[in-house]
């Protein structure tokens, strides 16, 4: 690969990883210096239902929650948002066509 190929693509790789706000989180947690692995850890979506540790050895390792009720709470709540947007919408379809006639 060229040398700017792989410029382009490492700057890819920043890019996408500053986009990220964990990850923004995560580089500003190890800019104030060394941390260990479980520090970093923290803030993690674990607390939020969607991620488990499972300790192996000396290690612990991070996988998504069989149990994932905090995704159906989310579904649910982007359900009965999108009900009442779908009302508003019609509301104001049905405003718009009444003054249509009316003019």
């Amino acid at each position: 690969m060229p040398a700017t190929a792989r410029k382009q693509e490492r700057l890819d790789r920043t890019l996408l990883a500053l986009a990220d706000p964990t990850r923004r989180e995560l580089l500003e947690r190890v800019g104030g210096g060394p941390r260990r692995a479980t520090d970093l850890s923290r803030g993690l979506p674990k607390d939020a239902g969607l991620v488990t540790a499972v300790p192996q050895g000396r290690e612990v390792l991070y996988q998504r929650a069989e149990e994932l009720a905090a995704l159906e709470e989310a579904r649910a709540f982007f359900e009965r948002m999108s009900a009442d947007w779908d009302r508003a919408l019609a509301a104001f379809k049905r405003f718009a066509e009444a003054g249509e006639k009316r003019s």
